[in-house]
């Protein structure tokens, strides 16, 4: 990795859309096919896992989102464990695992609280969790931007 490769994920975090002629004028490299070996080349190495839609949750309906941060029993791959089970609940978005005294960060996105009352109670059904914490998001001001981070 170079700082091309570097520019070039920042352009495609911005627009993976964005055409590759695009992406080589903004960052120097006007060969498309330099640009296209560069990002097939980065997703070999899995440093580009995929390319996904950003979707904005409040225009489907789904305008109550919660941030709920879970301790877990310690154990042997509990955290594997614990994610797993997570991670298979309708509305959850994302699963961080956090070194401290909060073992994860659940992100959930559900139409009512009513439906969070769901995803409460099959998290309770988790037998490896011992308690929750759960915060009602507001806004939303940045997801998941790696433009910052170049």
């Amino acid at each position: 990795m170079d700082s091309f490769d570097l520019r070039i994920l920042k352009e495609i975090s911005r627009d993976s859309r964005k055409p590759l002629k695009e992406i080589g004028k903004a960052i120097g490299i006007y060969s498309a096919s330099a640009i296209s070996r560069r990002i097939k080349e980065m997703q070999e190495n899995n440093v580009i896992k995929g390319f996904k839609a950003e979707i904005d949750f409040g225009k489907l309906g789904y305008n109550f989102v919660t941030a709920t941060f879970v301790r877990a029993k310690y154990g042997i791959e509990y955290h594997d464990i614990v994610a797993e089970k997570i991670m298979k609940i309708k509305g959850v978005i994302d699963v961080l695992f956090l070194l401290g005294d909060i073992d994860f960060y659940i992100l959930c996105a559900t139409k009512t609280k009513d439906d969070y009352v769901i995803i409460l109670n099959e998290l309770e059904k988790i037998t490896e969790i011992e308690r929750s914490d759960t915060h009602t998001v507001l806004n939303i001001y940045k997801y998941h931007d790696i433009a910052n981070i170049f």
